[in-house]
């Protein structure tokens, strides 16, 4: 067990502005998940179809990644400027959401949420990505404990945005709930211009920030060590098995509850609540865990995946089981928070596994590589994440949502294997190099 170091008191301010951007980025995002269902079925629209809304920003992931709209910005303009940036598009994008509601054609409705969804991926992409770098920058030897306490606001955002969400939706309407969202964006914005450093992005340090196994006499960096590893895929593999059910259970709750058990759109908004509460004491607590090197990060992936199989099963019990099935309405709620706890051990630990896999297997790291490979994360996490809207709209139309509970846990039990044999495979803890310092404060 390692001891963390000290954190100064301007760190800690950065920090917990990084948070609170974090916190506020994912109440954008996920505003609609607790009433969606229910405002396009209002409007005749099958789950497949609005499923699609909440998908389609893996478009605007994928144009980001694969064109480098941010890594491009990432070389030109720092962290700050980008962080605001895309915190103030995000509130446009929020606006003109919630009012496009009240175009009286389905059809155009549809379509320009689609749109904008798409357009609001582009930016999800830079507000996942930017703040994963400002930390490889300025907080390389703390990476765990501050992507932890960073994936906490983004966590607990969900839980926020739904609840809030649903109540503004049951009270107030559609446009309401994505006025607010657009407002705490532009909080997000003022305080990101207030309290975060003016620093370099890590992607434009090339040369001077190497992370190699051996310290003292490691390899050049040429084009072969600068490829990736193919033994990403296998993390990548788990933790988008794992993110497509937790998106699954985020956005069928509700409809679950009311459907099944006429319990209001609020009551399933404050079901959620507890995946985020859940995801934000995981969040915490396995950035503190990794960081002191208690368990590895293939040990931890395990472990979360294992929470999300219990957490599906006692979401949505099997109707086989009458007396247990009629509880639906009480054990959803602890049913999401072990899902919601067990999230951040796959999703954090699978990132800096992904580095550890990739220096193991090639024995250098450079700021390039781990760009490209934390895109790579964002696209399989956020893109199966997204999908879940999309996956739960289509098996829902076809199966009870038991059995598509029971399914998709069959896929946690895969992701557990996987994970079991990367930490069997790769045991080896690396050292970073002394030449990894901070940038700034």
């Amino acid at each position: 067990m390692e001891k963390i170091g000290r954190i100064s008191p301007r760190e800690w301010m950065t920090i917990i502005t990084l948070v609170f951007y974090a916190h506020v980025a994912s109440i954008t995002a996920s505003i609609r998940y607790g009433f969606l269902a229910d405002a396009f079925a209002k409007r005749n629209v099958p789950g497949k179809v609005y499923g699609l809304i909440g998908t389609s920003v893996f478009v605007g992931f994928a144009a980001d990644f694969f064109f480098k709209i941010t890594e491009k910005c990432m070389t030109k303009w720092n962290s700050r400027k980008i962080i605001a940036g895309s915190a103030i598009g995000f509130s446009i994008i929020a606006l003109v959401t919630g009012f496009v509601y009240r175009i009286p054609n389905t059809t155009a409705v549809v379509a320009i949420s689609i749109t904008l969804r798409m357009i609001q991926g582009v930016l999800g992409f830079a507000v996942t990505l930017v703040p994963v770098d400002f930390i490889n920058a300025n907080f390389p030897k703390k990476f765990d404990m501050v992507n932890g306490l960073v994936n906490m606001g983004y966590f607990s955002g969900h839980g926020v945005a739904e609840l809030l969400g649903c109540i503004l939706y049951d009270n107030y309407g559609y446009e309401v709930a994505f006025a607010f969202a657009a407002t705490m964006a532009l909080l997000a914005a003022a305080a990101t211009l207030c309290f975060i450093p003016n620093t370099q992005t890590y992607l434009s340090i090339q040369g001077k920030a190497v992370k190699v196994v051996d310290s003292t006499d490691g390899p050049l960096i040429t084009n072969k060590t600068q490829r990736l590893s193919k033994f990403l895929v296998f993390p990548l593999i788990a933790t988008m098995l794992i993110n497509a059910n937790y998106g699954v259970i985020q956005v069928t709750v509700t409809p679950f509850l009311k459907e099944e058990f006429q319990k209001s759109i609020s009551y399933g908004g404050s079901v959620l609540t507890l995946v985020s509460v859940g995801m934000a004491l995981g969040s915490v607590s396995v950035g503190f865990i990794l960081q002191s090197k208690i368990i590895s990060h293939f040990t931890a992936m395990g472990i979360g995946a294992f929470c999300i199989f219990n957490g599906l099963l006692m979401t949505f019990p099997p109707e086989s089981l009458p007396a247990v099935y009629n509880l639906s309405p009480i054990l959803a709620f602890p049913g999401v928070f072990i899902a919601g706890f067990g999230d951040p051990f796959m999703t954090i630990a699978t990132l800096k596994a992904l580095y550890g896999v990739q220096l193991q297997k090639k024995g250098i790291l450079t700021p390039q590589v781990t760009t490209t490979i934390t895109g790579i994360w964002i696209m399989g996490y956020c893109s199966m994440y997204y999908a879940g809207s999309f996956i739960a709209g289509v098996l829902t139309d076809y199966l009870s949502y038991s059995a598509t509970a029971e399914l998709l846990a069959g896929f946690c039990l895969l992701a557990v294997l996987i994970c079991v044999l990367l930490r069997l495979n790769f045991t080896h803890v690396y050292n970073e190099d002394d030449e990894m310092k901070p940038l700034t404060f």
